[in-house]
């Protein structure tokens, strides 16, 4: 009986403690507590790395939610439907501020719904011209990048 007992509780020990070892809620970059610090300090290597990181968690980036849109609006036109007034952004930007520090926040339309993703910049957010940088440095970037986008 005594046997009985210490196995069922070793038993319920494991449970337990698979239950509360696992990931914590929120993946890293889904908020502003949780913001990927960048690892490069030039506003152009860090929007690369923040391509990589979206590539790497969401298997998608802005530039293919560009290219799915446009995809999506040519197979409207083709069909003859009538196209929405307004369709749907694919992807945004913005430089945002969390405790005198400058975030850069992405969001995107995936086939799996709208996802956001924050990175800390490493800067401070009173850093004279950084937010300038980084948003002509994300609008560059993606200029360049559409540039060689193929529609089929």
């Amino acid at each position: 009986m005594l046997m009985r007992v210490h196995i069922l509780s070793l038993v319920l020990l494991v449970d337990v403690a698979t239950c509360f070892g696992g990931k914590q809620p929120g993946s890293a970059g889904g908020s502003m507590e949780r913001a990927i610090p960048l690892k490069h300090r030039t506003a152009e290597a860090a929007v690369n790395e923040e391509m990589i990181w979206m590539r790497k968690l969401f298997h998608y980036t802005p530039l293919e939610a560009t290219r799915d849109a446009f995809a999506e609006a040519v197979r409207q036109i083709k069909v003859e439907k009538k196209k929405e007034a307004s369709a749907p952004t694919p992807w945004g930007h913005a430089s945002r501020e969390y405790h005198g520090r400058l975030i850069s926040c992405w969001w995107l339309r995936t086939p799996h719904g709208r996802k956001e993703i924050y990175f800390d910049t490493g800067f401070p957010i009173n850093t004279p011209g950084e937010v300038a940088r980084r948003e002509s440095a994300c609008a560059h970037y993606m200029a360049e990048k559409m540039k060689s986008l193929k529609i089929q």
